[in-house]
């Protein structure tokens, strides 16, 4: 564990960070499964987090924490690097209206953040019933050099959503998307075949 995240949990379990937990359908489960496991919920709603957070301590969930916050913020401005171990991103708000479209989450500079705060091998879950902001996602996270597009078992969602009964119930698609950030050697490697190729003019004699 990240040495920043010891003043909030006083031990040395690896963290996730679930961006807008909702009415908490997966961060409940998930703290309970995973007890080992600490859990950091960031929620755009100040009435949704403190009736979350109320409901964690009700269930006595020692491993999860939710702060009242703007998400993009915390991830580009406060988090460090190499901190978190996973990115759980289900149905975020789509913001339907053009005018607030650009209240959207998915944006390069997101994009760059999650990558810089993940640890190597670390993985970022997606879903949504909506397949402008999935588009939107996957173009933002394929820009990352350092993130891979997991073809390997779909993200470890427990339950149904609110967001997501809503969006069977209109008939919508689940899009769903794993990344995971390339271990270091490899990230390197990546770096350094994306230099231009030496001409013969340009190689020692």
């Amino acid at each position: 564990m990240h040495a920043f995240w010891r003043f909030i949990f006083d031990n040395s379990d690896p963290v996730e960070i679930e961006i807008g937990p909702g009415t908490g359908t997966f961060l409940l489960a998930a703290a309970v499964r995973a007890p080992h496991t600490n859990f950091f919920a960031i929620e755009h709603s100040r009435s949704r987090a403190t009736r979350l957070a109320a409901a964690l301590e009700a269930h006595g969930l020692r491993n999860a924490r939710v702060l009242a916050a703007d998400a993009a913020c915390i991830i580009t401005s406060l988090l460090p690097p190499a901190a978190v171990a996973a990115y759980h991103i289900y149905f975020p708000d789509p913001w339907w209206k053009r005018r607030h479209q650009r209240r959207r989450l998915f944006t390069p500079a997101l994009a760059a953040g999650l990558q810089r705060t993940l640890v190597p091998g670390g993985q970022i879950h997606l879903a949504t019933d909506v397949t402008d902001i999935f588009t939107l996602a996957l173009h933002a996270l394929d820009a990352c050099t350092e993130l891979a597009r997991s073809r390997g078992a779909p993200p470890p969602r427990h339950g149904i959503t609110a967001f997501e009964r809503k969006g069977l119930a209109r008939g919508a698609t689940i899009h769903q998307a794993s990344f995971v950030r390339r271990p270091a050697t490899e990230a390197a490697c990546l770096h350094t075949s994306s230099a231009a190729p030496i001409t013969p003019a340009e190689s020692p004699s």
